[in-house]
């Protein structure tokens, strides 16, 4: 529930960086066009990690009996609903980001 996310939100990031690092040299536009959405995509990617260590740590209780069940079993339902429906938002950023700078930049400076 928590690492086959968890590598697949990296393999996104790992291809944002790849596209910055192909792409930005030639064209600066083409990373800065794509910074906001890579800040996101690296932080969903840190929160999705930061999830798999607490399910770590939660089943960990779990298992020995210590503190609250009900607690870490909540902490692994709201785990799992973010490694399910928030952290497959890399794959939106991913896209958006090597779209490149043509759709960012198409509007001159004077339609602002």
């Amino acid at each position: 529930d928590f690492l086959d996310p968890l590598k697949q939100a990296s393999k996104d990031l790992q291809a944002a960086g790849m596209f910055f690092m192909q792409h930005g040299m030639k064209n600066p536009n083409a990373a800065l066009s794509g910074s906001y959405d890579f800040m996101h995509l690296f932080g969903h990617v840190c929160l999705g990690l930061m999830w798999a260590q607490m399910a770590k740590a939660a089943t960990e209780a779990l298992a020995t009996g210590d503190g609250d069940p009900a607690f870490y079993e909540t902490k692994l339902a709201t785990g799992r609903y973010y490694m399910s429906r928030q952290l497959p938002a890399t794959a939106m950023h991913l896209a958006r980001i090597q779209s490149g700078a043509e759709p960012v930049m198409a509007l001159p400076a004077e339609a602002f």
